[in-house]
């Protein structure tokens, strides 16, 4: 029998942590919040400021209302604004798998500087960032398709241990990029898309809910076929609706259109063409026999 994924997984990003209001100020120029004892934390272990504590409460009422009051297996990060996030969720008696493969992507030199630094000392790096955010890896981290593997990992654990279960997770904010492009089989371009969508950003104890229960007739399917998007405590910041999830592969004419968009810099010089077109021309009857060696005749 083939593993299949949990029947439901709900994903939380954790609340607002003491990084992200540090970022925040210095997003507008303020980088009063990175005294030297902030900047000697290591990422890991940032708390939740007391908004994201509240985001966290407010994020598990709802989930207990209108999602589920319990779950079969509970899983968290084990950076310390997921664990408190976790504990703040209110599922009593909840027994936490801390699982190291959700961890937040590393950052390398990048990590644990305020915007305004990065931006003074790492120029070139971030805007090589721009020319690329998916396969993007900064010196001494992880690039999101980095990130896309050890997912992959704890994927592979839920299909073989959580079929048909419901699963709740506390993780971050790129790690759920990352599971959606899993998941979703979303591709470069796509993701591309999404980075310049709000409605496709998760904010702090944001909610992602997979399922493959269909939720207008309750039929369960092999696959995650619904997603619904959900900021409990500001429900503009989401879509709220549950959607289709379309994984339709691409035939050729769609890989040659999704290629046609990017303009060619450089291509052969015409002797160089013709040149290889009479290499190909004399070698016509040597592959030909190569191929009906191989018993591919008419291939070629």
């Amino acid at each position: 029998m083939t593993d299949k994924y949990p029947v439901d997984l709900v994903l939380v990003r954790h609340g607002e942590s003491e990084g992200n209001l540090a970022q925040e100020y210095s997003n507008n120029g303020d980088d009063s919040l990175w005294t030297e004892e902030f900047r000697q934390r290591h990422t890991s272990k940032y708390r939740l400021t007391d908004k994201g504590r509240m985001q966290a409460q407010i994020t598990g009422e709802f989930i207990r209302n209108y999602i589920s009051p319990q779950f079969d297996r509970y899983y968290t990060s084990e950076y310390t604004r997921a664990m408190e996030t976790a504990a703040l969720l209110g599922f009593m008696n909840s027994e936490w798998v801390v699982e190291f493969y959700l961890r937040e992507q590393d950052l390398g030199i990048l990590g644990g500087k305020s915007k305004q630094q990065r931006n003074q000392e790492f120029q070139s790096e971030i805007e090589r960032r721009k020319r690329d955010w998916f396969y993007f890896q900064p010196p001494g981290g992880e690039s999101i398709a980095n990130c896309c593997l050890r997912v992959d990992r704890w994927l592979s654990d839920l299909r073989g241990t959580c079929t048909g279960l419901r699963i709740i997770s506390v993780c971050h904010g790129n790690i759920l990029t990352a599971i959606r492009i899993r998941l979703e089989n979303l591709k470069q371009e796509e993701y591309s898309l999404m980075k310049t969508d709000p409605l496709q950003k998760t904010s702090n104890a944001h909610v992602l809910h997979y399922t493959r229960r269909d939720p207008f007739s309750g039929t369960v399917h092999s696959n995650f076929n619904w997603l619904r998007s959900i900021c409990p405590w500001d429900t503009s910041k989401s879509s709220n609706f549950w959607q289709s999830i379309n994984r339709r592969p691409a035939k050729g004419r769609d890989l040659l259109e999704s290629v046609e968009k990017i303009p060619r810099l450089h291509s052969n010089a015409e002797e160089q063409l013709e040149k290889f077109k009479k290499q190909m021309e004399s070698k016509a009857k040597i592959i030909e026999e190569v191929g009906k060696l191989s018993g591919k005749k008419g291939l070629i």
